[in-house]
């Protein structure tokens, strides 16, 4: 008699987590749309493409450890570059027909 091995485990941790209806549907939306084989194959796809997401707002932001810059030397000032605050646009003048009219349609909606 030969004996076999047990194929090794390709995910070998296991975690059992709970979702909404809706979330959950749309999980089965994106498993069928992407023609995905399981559930799990979708799942782990769509944490990949969060976590990628993630990763890359992370990095922009600068919170990333390896992204980080040199400390500017003591001896040098940068120039100035303060920004200017945005044009504000001026409200076009209303009668006050019209203001009364904009507040109510404004407590209706």
């Amino acid at each position: 008699m030969i004996a076999t091995m047990p194929r090794p485990l390709t995910f070998p941790i296991k975690k059992l987590i709970g979702f909404d209806p809706e979330l959950w549907k749309r999980i089965q939306e994106y498993r069928f749309k992407a023609r995905v084989n399981t559930e799990s194959d979708a799942i782990r796809e769509l944490i990949e493409a969060g976590l990628g997401k993630a990763k890359a707002a992370t990095r922009s932001s600068g919170n990333d450890p390896g992204n980080a810059r040199k400390p500017r030397s003591a001896g040098k000032s940068a120039p100035s570059r303060a920004r200017k605050p945005a044009p504000k646009a001026k409200a076009l003048p209303m009668s006050k027909e019209a203001q009364i009219r904009a507040l109510r349609e404004q407590d209706a909606g």
